[in-house]
């Protein structure tokens, strides 16, 4: 399997791991709303850069 891939797969397990953490500490919208907004984004972002890379790549798949 590419390193590459792995990496993205890494980071969208680690974004979703902080994500749920912050919600479990602040359940039904408690905290810090920038914060909560910040982790959405980054797994977002995660998922993005990931599909993006299967789009470019997909004869390593």
């Amino acid at each position: 399997m590419d390193s590459q891939l792995e990496a993205l797969e890494q980071a969208i397990e680690a974004a979703e791991a902080d994500k749920r953490a912050f919600v479990k500490e602040n359940p039904n919208g408690t905290g810090d709303k920038a914060e909560r907004i910040r982790l959405y984004n980054q797994v977002e972002t995660a998922r993005k850069a990931l599909r993006d890379y299967k789009r470019a790549n997909p004869h390593l798949l």
